[in-house]
């Protein structure tokens, strides 16, 4: 599906998660620091709950879609995720994460396009991600990943929005945007 090459010890592949990958999953999840789960999950969690593992792992193709990143050796090493209901079919909600072994590489970049461009192609014009202000570099790669990225700050999180595709005009960017983007971009 997609490829960073770096080196040929950093040869990286991304590929489609698949329903019965819960080992993919932990194997992710302990590769992750405790802040880096903080900052990825909002809340200090030592490992997935069945609940969450659960939902994790209900992908469709369509409305959940979970792209695993992994390196030569198959071992997963980054994934990322977005999500939609069924009361707004032309938005989705985008997670990201990697592995700290693996953090500034450009996995994340990596993932965020392969499933932005997925996510597009089933009909999904606006992505939308929740994160935490002192995460820095998600906020950097979200807003260098697309071309209109418009910010806004909710009670615990910067909430992101980021417009796909060529209908980009279709979309209205109304004052209170560009007023939230300025004040995010002021703090």
């Amino acid at each position: 599906m997609g490829r960073l090459d770096t080196t040929a010890e950093e040869r990286i592949t991304v590929r489609e998660l698949r329903c019965d990958e819960g080992d993919v999953l932990d194997a992710l999840v302990a590769g992750l620091s405790p802040r880096s789960r903080y900052l990825r999950f909002h809340a200090p969690i030592p490992a997935l709950s069945a609940g969450l593992r659960r939902a994790l792992l209900d992908v469709d193709g369509r409305d959940r879609i979970a792209l695993v990143a992994e390196g030569v050796d198959g071992s997963p090493v980054g994934i990322a995720r977005v999500s939609r209901g069924p009361e707004l079919r032309e938005e989705a909600e985008i997670a990201v994460s990697t592995i700290d072994a693996w953090h500034r590489r450009g996995v994340g970049r990596l993932l965020v396009a392969a499933v932005a461009e997925r996510a597009h192609a089933v009909g999904v014009r606006r992505l939308t991600a929740m994160v935490l202000p002192e995460n820095r570099a998600a906020i950097a790669l979200f807003r260098s990943a697309f071309p209109v990225c418009l910010t806004r700050r909710s009670a615990d999180a910067v909430v992101l929005v980021a417009l796909l595709g060529a209908g980009i005009d279709d979309w209205t960017v109304t004052t209170e945007d560009v007023f939230a983007d300025l004040a995010d971009m002021a703090s």
